[in-house]
């Protein structure tokens, strides 16, 4: 059974108050296996399906980084892919892709149609590698910079049911604060959970990246009492790693408009 972290919850407070490239040529993915191709389709349908604006990030990580576990088991062709959310934090899973330049950004939308549908989805290796159109370059869209590797503090691992939980009850007060304009700003700012670790380091967690955990689907719906999430810091940044995806925040990241 996993330990109860040291962790405190807020009870929610129901307040109110795509540049084309010049050449015409569009970007580039080399999708290296089949469970790559079906969760870069996942990650961008989702972050689709939340805002049809939405971005996709792919950085290429360093062959046998010692920062990257799947790196580490897998000497090439590793990325970290990247989306926007319409709740501010950046969703992040890493994959066996190649992007066509180091670190490129194009809408989720184009990597959406590129994957196809899940009934689309090879079932064969044999059908892998395979290369991907994602249309036209967006560097210039891309919201703020991402978080440098390396350096993060683990604090806790704290029980994904706390997330479901909290996402639950906002879910409840939204009923009867959402206005024409989505989630109020109030409730997405909350701070809802405190976590810290041995030392000094800490975190408080706002309902944003509880909303962007969850809708991602990086935990499950119903998780068991051990199915943990880890909560790290670096800085102003903060990571919460669930059992199928990272939510990244940061005070000086921008908010997307809901």
């Amino acid at each position: 059974m996993l330990a109860l972290p040291t962790v405190q919850m807020r009870a929610l407070q129901m307040r109110v108050t795509t540049v084309p490239d010049a050449s015409g040529r569009g970007e580039t993915l080399l999708v290296h296996d089949v469970p790559a191709l079906t969760n870069l389709g996942v990650l961008a349908r989702k972050a689709e399906a939340m805002d049809p604006g939405a971005l996709m990030r792919i950085r290429s990580v360093a062959p046998g980084s010692s920062e990257d576990m799947v790196a580490a088991s897998r000497p090439g062709g590793i990325a970290r892919v990247w989306a926007t959310t319409p709740f501010g934090p950046m969703a992040c899973r890493t994959m066996s892709v190649t992007p066509g330049r180091d670190d490129m950004i194009v809408r989720a939308d184009a990597v959406s149609a590129a994957t196809g549908d899940a009934r689309s989805v090879p079932q064969l290796d044999a059908a892998v590698p395979m290369t991907l159109d994602c249309g036209a370059p967006a560097d210039s869209s891309w919201p703020g910079r991402l978080p440098v590797d390396g350096g993060w503090t683990v604090l806790e691992a704290v029980p994904a049911a706390v997330f479901r939980d909290l996402e639950a009850q906002a879910r409840g007060v939204a009923k009867e604060e959402s206005g024409p304009m989505g989630l109020p700003t109030s409730l997405l700012d909350q701070k809802v959970l405190s976590v810290r670790g041995a030392s000094s380091a800490s975190a408080e967690i706002t309902m944003r990246e509880v909303f962007a955990l969850c809708a991602m689907g990086f935990i499950p719906p119903e998780p068991s009492a051990d199915e943990p999430v880890r909560v790290s810091v670096k800085a102003r940044w903060r990571r919460l790693d669930g059992r199928f995806g990272s939510v990244y925040a940061s005070e000086g990241f921008g908010v997307l408009p809901l």
